[in-house]
């Protein structure tokens, strides 16, 4: 029992621990499971009788080959060749006799005759070697023979020695150095062997077993027949497994041969362990349930161990079948490579190479070639690929039953699956000319099909890469179309698609823009989605063929390339044909996809031309003019050029609303701390002779503009800090000063989300004649940062810009004193304006806008009454009634270089305000406003202030 744990249960778990840590090392030499029955008092133990010399007189009188027995012994002698012209030197213990520390030089020592049992006869301690020649000058090999019966403990075998097991005989603790050997036949058993340098040989017609052995240091287990159990072998060691080899370790630099001979059914190898750096070659018969951590190579390529390596060349036999694995696992790292045969029942972690055709031998090394073998099949049956796993099909490589478990599949030209279950986020790769039959099931994870035009492998099944059945179960299943550069089409086929799942026409790392594919298909079926490319501008684009029948709904999310438009307006765009379509069988997603500057819509062809879908810039049926026609097989770039008529100005897309929005964001932004500043001015007036004011406001308003093109929300916050002086005149007063401002406006609608911050500075004066006139002057600049992020097909884009800008305003008027209430009539205008703009959303949307202008007029009045309080605070409630009108009309917008927009917000608003100052002692003063405004295209719900101010 402890022995069973020690060198069963404890290195599995070590195995488990540290995989590649001591798992990788040769064990220890194993201890015999078995010790000598000899008694330990041979030598003095009077029923027991030396008879070397008798043996050495028997040999010299000229008998070469006798035989002693019963309670015999010989001990502590080199026995060595006497005459060169013995055929063999030979003597044979019999009936529980012994040979004890002898060394066997070029002679040979039976234990057992053969013909009578040895009796319990045993050799112990024996040394084996070949020194001496013959009569004919060659070296005499040195035996050591058990026959049935006999056993041997502890035995060397050095160069030119051989130790040999017939019938049951038993042999334990046994080294074999280069050059000796040990030949096991019968149904002899040989446990606890070190194969040093040396070679152990299970013969073809044996029954026997070895276990516990260790083969390094350039080593050899043969295993013609019988069984070998637990055998390690080490760098530049070599295993054949033709018999059985049961839990084989094949370490860093070993290498194991599965040769069943013509007995390509038979299971020759069961359980072996193939760490990094072995390898496992199965050339006949097969191998079960292999833990694989370096190579596995299934080849019908013959070869040979040929100076501690294993050599394969043009004179190699090939087997065309014969070679198989069953139920192997390649761990991570590891690598199955199926050349020909079959690998059933693999469970993949690390790499398994699928190759048939491609490749041959060359100097003993595989080497990559075409037309080596002719169209040798390779197959792998019933392979699990786990996450972190590979499996990769090339020339006539061919997989079935096959399930991605979270792992990888390639298929590449000339590979062929059928039967595939993709699961668990797994994905497979079927390139140009490769293919799929029977089913191909995606659960859960993705299928990549490339593009291509007719294939010499596969083109009589149809172009680039072909499947005869994929299902794309549900939501997290994906079909991927991978475009094709190197081929005059990227066309992928499938005869029969049930989408339940997402078609993207893109490779899985995303869309290259300019590269389209097209998608073949005989039937659809399914209730998924087709995520789709464009350029419509340019007349390019995806394109999804159905030749023989639907069935099914399908939203459709369409995706443009966002290079540059060719033309002004906007044209239909052929993307689908589907015999048999319904009006119900493809929707837009969202209802419209973004296309440049314009919305376009999925429409349903008209009568007779019910099987075309088209993108559209309206929502009705274009016109189907000339096209592809309902046949199976549209060509591969239909073009039906639907018109709608000329000069057809559709929707605007998001991004284009949001970007025209954007150009006209500043000059509200100047407006509205302009309008704040001048209500500073009205309030400086109150200053006297000689006086210095310092203050600052808080400010807030609210805009919304509703244009031809646009409609967007403005929420504005900010903050202005200034200080100023008061110069009496002999008749007339001039009040000047400065001021600093931040503000922070978030731009919100249907189309976009953005904001814009605005840092500006500005000079301010008042002249106030003592008749009350006074005029208003200011000048000033700013500087714009903006951010714009659009809404764009179910996503956002985005896009940054500085700018900056700068204007004047004057207000003319006169403060007329009514007693305790005063009206104040005035007159302003102000003209503003912003840099030239050039920038590009990340989308590819390139937008140009010039220079915006603002040019306000305004005409109005105020009127409020001054109330004194018993503690001497003045307050002054007043209201404002005004009229505004915006002169300007053309602020053009340029999309794409080509589609100018223009934002016309030229028109009259009324302005409402009220509003009050406070002076709450000689030094401070405060004062607040809130108004409303209301135009055609502009109206502001709300725009407030809160300030104070200091005097000193």
């Amino acid at each position: 029992m402890k022995r069973v744990f020690y060198h069963t249960f404890f290195p599995a778990l070590c195995l488990t621990a540290c995989p590649l840590a001591a798992a990788e090392m040769l064990p220890k030499p194993y201890p015999p499971v078995q010790v000598t029955t000899m008694p330990d008092d041979l030598l003095s133990n009077p029923d027991y009788t030396d008879r070397w010399a008798w043996v050495e007189q028997t040999w010299g009188r000229g008998f070469p080959s006798f035989s002693i027995q019963d309670e015999k012994y010989i001990a502590n002698q080199e026995i060595v060749l006497l005459d060169p012209n013995f055929s063999k030197q030979v003597v044979t213990l019999l009936n529980r006799s012994y040979s004890y520390n002898n060394t066997l030089n070029s002679v040979q020592l039976n234990i057992g005759d053969g013909i009578f049992n040895a009796e319990g006869s045993q050799a112990v301690n024996t040394t084996v070697k070949g020194e001496y020649t013959n009569s004919k000058g060659n070296i005499e090999t040195g035996v050591l023979q058990l026959n049935t019966g006999g056993k041997a403990f502890h035995t060397l075998v050095e160069n030119h020695g051989a130790l040999t097991l017939n019938g049951n005989s038993e042999a334990y603790d046994t080294v074999v150095k280069t050059g000796g050997r040990q030949t096991v036949g019968g149904s002899a058993y040989a446990q606890a062997n070190l194969i040093d340098g040396g070679t152990q040989i299970l013969t073809v017609t044996s029954s026997a077993l070895v276990e516990d052995t260790i083969v390094q240091n350039g080593g050899q287990q043969i295993i013609y027949n019988g069984t070998a159990k637990n055998s390690h072998i080490g760098a530049g060691s070599y295993q054949l497994a033709s018999g059985l080899a049961v839990d084989t370790f094949l370490y860093s630099g070993a290498f194991q041969q599965v040769y069943a001979g013509e007995g390509e059914d038979q299971v020759a190898d069961r359980d072996t362990t193939v760490y990094g750096g072995a390898r496992q070659t199965i050339t006949s018969g097969i191998s079960e349930n292999a833990q694989v951590y370096g190579t596995q190579v299934i080849t019908g390529v013959d070869g040979e161990w040929r100076d501690g390596d294993w050599t394969s060349d043009s004179d190699s036999k090939v087997r065309i079948n014969g070679q198989q694995a069953k139920n192997a696992t390649i761990h991570a790292g590891g690598l199955q490579r199926i050349q020909t045969g079959n690998a059933d029942g693999t469970q993949v972690y690390g790499t398994q190479l699928i190759s048939g055709q491609k490749g041959g031998w060359s100097g003993g090394q595989w080497v990559e070639q075409d037309g080596w073998t002719g169209g040798i099949r390779a197959n792998a049956t019933n392979t699990t690929v786990h996450a972190g796993g590979l499996q990769q099909l090339a020339w006539y490589g061919e997989a079935s039953n096959t399930v991605i478990d979270g792992g990888r599949q390639e298929v590449l030209a000339l590979g062929h699956i059928s039967d595939t279950t993709i699961r668990s986020g797994g994905s497979s790769l079927i390139a140009y000319g490769g293919y799929s039959t029977k089913a191909l099931t995606v659960e859960d994870g993705s299928l990549t099909m490339e593009g291509g035009s007719l294939h010499d492998w596969t083109g009589n099944l149809g172009k680039g890469a072909w499947a005869a059945a994929v299902d794309l179960q549900g939501p997290a299943s994906a079909l991927y179309l991978k475009h094709n550069a190197d081929t005059v089409e990227s066309v992928a086929t499938i005869k029969a698609l049930t989408n339940n799942g997402v078609v993207y026409f893109s490779a899985p790392e995303g869309h290259n823009a300019g590269q389209f594919n097209r998608l073949e298909l005989t039937t659809l079926d399914g209730n998924g989605t087709f995520v789709m490319n464009t350029n419509v501008s340019g007349g390019m684009g995806d394109f999804l063929n159905v030749s023989e029948a639907v069935s099914g709904q399908f939203n459709v999310t369409v995706r443009d390339s966002g290079s540059e438009l060719r033309g002004r307006g906007a044209i239909p765009y052929h993307l689908i044909y589907a015999n048999g379509s319904a009006a119900e069988t493809f929707a837009m997603t969202n209802g419209s996809v973004d296309l440049g500057a314009y919305k376009y819509y999925l429409v349903h062809g008209a009568d007779g031309d019910k099987d075309n879908w088209y993108l559209s810039p309206g929502a009705n049926t274009p016109d189907p003019g000339p096209g592809p026609g309902p046949g199976p097989d549209p060509g591969p770039n239909p073009s039906p050029n639907p018109n709608p008529g000329p000069g057809t100005k559709p929707d605007l897309s998001e991004s284009a609303k949001a970007v025209i929005a954007m150009a006209n964001v500043t000059p509200t932004l100047w407006d509205a701390e302009l309008s704040t500043l001048r209500t500073r001015l009205g309030e400086i007036r109150q200053m006297r002779d000689g006086e210095y004011g310092a203050w600052g406001k808080y400010i807030s308003s609210r805009y919304r503009v509703s244009a031809d093109l646009v409609g967007y929300r403005q929420d504005m916050n900010g903050v202005m800090l200034g200080g100023d002086k008061r110069f009496d005149l002999e008749s007339s007063a001039l009040m000047a000063g400065g001021m600093a401002s931040y503000t922070r406006s978030d731009l919100n609608s249907s189309s976009t989300n953005g904001k814009a911050d605005s840092y500006g500075v500005a000079l301010y004066a008042t002249w106030l004649d003592d008749s009350g006139c006074y005029v208003d002057g200011v000048l000033k600049a700013n500087y714009f940062r903006t951010e714009n992020n659009p809404y764009f097909n179910g996503g956002r884009t985005h896009a940054k810009d500085n700018t900056v800008g700068g204007g004047i305003s004057v207000e003319a008027g006169k403060h007329i004193a009514l007693e305790d209430w005063f009206v104040e009539p005035y007159v302003q205008a102000s003209w503003f304006i912003g840099d030239k703009t050039h920038y590009k959303l990340d989308s590819g949307m390139s937008v140009k806008a010039d220079a915006v202008q603002s040019l306000k007029g305004e005409a109005g009045f105020t009127f409020g009454k001054n109330v004194a309080l018993a503690d001497g605070t003045v307050l002054q409630p007043y209201a404002r009634l005004a009229v505004r009108h915006e002169f300007m009309k053309n602020n053009d917008v340029v999309i794409n270089h080509t589609e100018k927009f223009n934002h016309d917000l030229s028109g009259t608003t009324g302005k409402y305000g009220l509003g009050m100052t406070a002076k709450l002692n000689d030094r401070w003063s405060a004062w607040g406003e809130v108004s409303y405004e209301k135009g055609q295209h502009l109206e502001t719900p709300y725009s407030g202030q809160l300030g104070i101010r200091y005097s000193f």
